[in-house]
């Protein structure tokens, strides 16, 4: 059935609304968890369950939240999640773009692209401001069906301005490569520094190599290391690595054959070595970390003092 509400999206292109749209909860719902704190979270459920039964899709969405994210001390449970986002059919865009995710992701349900597509399609033309741009990932990779790189990211563009710090990432990162239009690294860092201010991790990750490689501004390694520093506080794991690389390029340098070190600074790069060591998700960077370590301390040792 949903399919057949679908077709009529899928044979045109998604086209901006007049405005988009804003997730409404009843009072019930949001009376209820304002309360949450003082009830036991079965008492949650069932009360939020019983608004569902009687027509609330509000309280589906967020029950459908709960599950999906872990929310108020709850374990995941995404196949629960999805029945709930699925209760919702068409009725709620937000719940048609989480709809999305489940097949998209494949957490909850069988990763289907071409179901993820065309919810997202249906979301992002019910006015879900984050669907234009997940549509447009979709298009843009050719996931799910034909592959249309300059319409997916002109969808990314659109969702962009409008202020989402995700769809500005996805954006930076078309214009930092060249996808689905000229390449732009100026435009590129304007558009990750809107995301980076609104803490999107992986836009802090990018601006941290752009600031490294000197893609369309000067190299400056303290800029870099600051981003990378942010990606890490944000949650990238990654960027502990990065970020100590450019702690040790400022502190350790070689001209000619006279070599110079700034204890400071190295020891400050040997710490976030020392992070990386233990939390970088790729086992090779681990290593490489641990090398690192050694290798700065053995700097360090070798400074004469008051240099």
């Amino acid at each position: 059935m949903l399919q057949i509400l679908l077709l009529p999206i899928l044979m045109q292109s998604v086209s901006p609304p007049a405005e988009y749209y804003e997730p409404v909860f009843s009072q019930e719902v949001e009376t209820t968890l304002e309360n949450s704190a003082d009830m036991q979270p079965e008492a949650l459920i069932a009360t939020l369950e019983r608004f569902a039964d009687d027509g609330d899709d509000s309280a589906l969405e967020v029950l459908g939240e709960l599950y999906s994210f872990g929310l108020f001390g709850f374990g995941r449970d995404p196949v629960r999640a999805c029945d709930y986002f699925e209760r919702v059919g068409n009725r709620r865009p937000d719940s048609l773009h989480n709809q999305g995710t489940c097949y998209f992701v494949g957490d909850g349900r069988a990763q289907d692209y071409g179901k993820a597509r065309e919810l997202y399609a249906a979301a992002a033309e019910g006015g879900w401001i984050m669907s234009h741009c997940a549509y447009g990932n979709m298009l843009v990779r050719g996931e799910g069906g034909p592959k249309d790189a300059e319409q997916g990211v002109q969808l990314c563009r659109m969702t962009a301005i409008a202020g989402d710090a995700d769809a500005q990432t996805d954006y930076g990162g078309y214009l930092l490569m060249g996808i689905g239009g000229e390449r732009d690294p100026v435009a590129a860092r304007f558009m990750l520094e809107q995301a980076g201010s609104q803490e999107q991790a992986n836009a802090a990750f990018l601006l941290g190599q752009i600031h490294t490689k000197g893609d369309g501004t000067p190299v400056d390694h303290a800029a870099a290391g600051e981003w990378f520093a942010k990606a890490y506080e944000w949650g990238r794991s990654d960027a502990a690595y990065q970020h100590a690389l450019s702690l040790a390029r400022r502190g350790f340098r070689m001209e000619g054959e006279e070599m110079f070190v700034a204890p400071g600074i190295m020891t400050e790069a040997i710490a976030w070595f020392e992070i990386a060591a233990e939390t970088d998700p790729d086992p090779e960077v681990r290593a490489q970390a641990n090398e690192m370590i050694a290798n700065s301390k053995r700097l360090v040792a070798a400074t004469p003092e008051g240099d």
